[in-house]
């Protein structure tokens, strides 16, 4: 099988679950995936991290990270 891969310039941001827990969550630039044109990404993080060190995360993440890809299978 041959495989696609599909790419989007993202960045990321600190936000706030409803009980008040912080997440970071990728945001993508441009609807180039398909597949995640109605997704949200993002990543749970251990609790007790600092706000301060939940947000220098997100700006090292920013400062670091140029895309996100997604590879998938293609049928023959």
């Amino acid at each position: 099988m041959a495989e696609k891969t599909e790419r989007s310039n993202c960045r990321f941001q600190v936000e706030k679950t409803p009980d008040g827990k912080s997440i970071l969550v990728v945001h993508l630039y441009h609807q180039t995936i398909p597949g995640l044109k109605d997704a949200k990404l993002g990543f749970g993080l251990l609790g007790g991290l600092p706000p301060e060190s939940v947000k220098r995360l997100a700006e090292t993440l920013n400062e670091q990270v140029l895309d996100l890809f997604v590879t998938t299978k293609q049928p023959d």
